[in-house]
């Protein structure tokens, strides 16, 4: 049978915030600190390929279950502000000083706002979400809400047939991570979030930034966006890297496409001040 931890277990934790559960994985024990924040119906098990490479850089690196999803507890707020103080006041139970901060899609979206108070040295976004409303986002509660608490056992089949690009260990991580969501989270997001647009947050990010962008075709950042977003990394020595083929989960099926880039990406900051 094939491991699906490519070679480096992490260990499992949990601290208590706000009375509530926060659930991680943790890769190795580096002096810099990378936290991951992972997307809508996925849990920390989806980095599990991404977070050994990025360990082997020297870093100690922190996966969270966002709320409701894996092993941690649903929050009463689900609006981005809340969920980004979360997950910082989580950082701060654990004694973690970020130095690189990596978010996909709804994970993305709330590294956006962390990045606002956190004094972060590197900040990765890839695909991320960046603008909602209640009446969009009610429209897709039957798309992402799909298998949603359902057992692996009848998910899996439907996950393999529709992601035939990605590893089968990514199909089984997301086939257990829909098993362990809950409903009122993905409702949470997508009805109950308020109606926010977070580009403009680009402007006054500080953090070096790479933007990992999904396909043409498969992007969820707006075609309106990009312009405003492109101008603003610039200004901050910031990277947007569109990479063809990619579908919006680009570090799964575009694993071997995405992930040398991200890792080049992160040796140029190797020199990067480390804070204790």
């Amino acid at each position: 049978m094939v491991s699906c931890d490519a070679g480096m277990t992490p260990t499992r934790g949990q601290v208590i915030v706000n009375n509530r559960i926060v659930s991680y994985l943790r890769w190795g024990s580096g002096t810099r600190h990378a936290v991951m924040l992972h997307g809508v119906t996925s849990s920390a098990r989806s980095w599990w390929r991404v977070a050994p490479g990025i360990s082997s850089l020297g870093y100690c690196v922190t996966a969270f279950d966002m709320p409701g999803h894996g092993e941690s507890n649903l929050m009463g707020h689900h609006d981005i502000p809340h969920i980004a103080q979360h997950v910082a006041d989580a950082c701060q139970a654990l004694a973690i000083t970020i130095h690189t901060l990596i978010g996909h899609s709804w994970g993305g979206a709330t590294a956006v706002v962390m990045a606002q108070s956190q004094s972060l040295q590197r900040l990765v976004l890839i695909d991320p979400l960046l603008q909602l409303d209640p009446v969009s986002g009610a429209q897709l509660v039957a798309k992402y809400g799909e298998g949603v608490g359902h057992p692996s056992t009848e998910t899996l089949p439907w996950l393999t047939a529709r992601n035939k690009q990605w590893h089968r260990c990514d199909v089984q991580w997301k086939a257990e991570a829909l098993q362990q969501c809950r409903q009122e989270a993905v409702e949470g997001l997508l009805r109950n979030s308020g109606e926010w647009d977070i580009t403009d947050l680009f402007a006054t990010i500080t953090a070096k930034t790479l933007c990992l962008v999904a396909d043409a075709t498969a992007t969820i950042i707006p075609t309106s966006s990009m312009p405003a977003i492109q101008q603003a990394l610039h200004q901050h020595a910031g990277r947007w890297l569109q990479i063809a083929g990619t579908d919006h989960n680009m570090y799964r099926g575009g694993f071997d496409v995405t992930m040398p880039r991200l890792i080049e990406w992160l040796k140029e900051g190797s020199d990067d001040h480390v804070s204790n």
